[in-house]
């Protein structure tokens, strides 16, 4: 029988969020709600690094957050970098202990997105319980010593860079 041990992967972000280029005023107002609560995170089209691989870039950002969140709307679950990336997001889940995927729906319907993310317990980003339910989800999967003492060094936007 196998033991279950608690993972000891070292996150730099609480989240990283994902989405289509063309979503990005979306994006920014999900990821500024978690910066000004504290939490960590890589932004994808936003926290690039210019002159390096974009592959290589997302799948660090995605080895190492906690939390992915991925924005779904018609734009995105048409995409295909965009299901990709999602793709990314699940196998992470699968292969590591804790680590979670949020969909976020965007005036999108369930039936309209891939059938590996209908199983997974998301968020309706127009609903009035949005934010307080997308705070308390990262804050779920934050370690409480460090919910209450952030140790690494941010910058001036609460982002971990590369």
């Amino acid at each position: 029988m196998a033991v279950s041990r608690p993972s000891t992967r070292k996150f730099l972000y609480d989240f990283s969020l994902w989405y289509c280029l063309e979503d990005d005023h979306i994006a920014t107002s999900v990821g500024e709600i978690l910066i000004q609560q504290g939490f960590r995170g890589y932004i994808e089209h936003q926290d690039q690094v210019a002159g390096r691989p974009v592959i290589a870039s997302a799948a660090e950002a995605v080895e190492t957050s906690r939390v992915a969140i991925v924005l779904l709307t018609a734009r995105s679950v048409a995409d295909p970098w965009c299901q990709r990336v999602a793709e990314w997001n699940l196998l992470r889940t699968i292969q590591e202990e804790g680590t979670k995927v949020i969909p976020v729906y965007v005036d999108v319907s369930r039936d309209d997105v891939p059938l590996a993310l209908r199983h997974l317990n998301g968020l309706e980003y127009g609903s009035g319980f949005f934010q307080e339910r997308l705070l308390q989800s990262l804050r779920k999967a934050r370690p409480h010593a460090r919910a209450q003492h952030p140790t690494a060094i941010t910058s001036a936007q609460g982002r971990v860079r590369f």
